[in-house]
């Protein structure tokens, strides 16, 4: 299962969900984590908005990370927390390095509770 991590250097968990350029996803599969891809956002806090614009940046934002199980962020909005929630993803703020992070989401049990459900 996938982890998105919002991250500027590679090295922590440096961005807010709204801000944030780009989100790392990583693979947890056999107890282990992988690194898989970076995939460029365009932030949804601040977005240039204009009668062209279909979609809610927000929605955007969730879109690209939507095939993950967990989302981990400095920090993360209500709407944001919301949307996750209702497509079943696990929202969590975290100013931790992206091992350490990961790890205690490992530890926790959430995700290998979340595939089983």
């Amino acid at each position: 299962m996938k982890v998105a991590i919002g991250t500027s250097d590679g090295i922590a968990v440096t961005e807010h969900f709204g801000y944030a350029l780009q989100f790392q996803i990583w693979d947890f599969a056999d107890g282990r984590f992988r690194l898989l891809e970076t995939r460029r956002n365009l932030p949804a806090c601040g977005a240039a908005r204009d009668e062209r614009t279909v979609r809610d940046p927000m929605d955007v934002s969730v879109d690209l990370v939507s095939d993950c199980r967990a989302v981990l962020v400095t920090r993360i909005g209500e709407c944001a927390v919301n949307k996750f929630d209702a497509l079943g993803i696990l929202a969590f703020e975290t100013e931790d390095a992206i091992g350490q992070a990961l790890g205690e989401l490992a530890e926790s049990g959430l995700l290998t509770e979340r595939e089983a459900a």
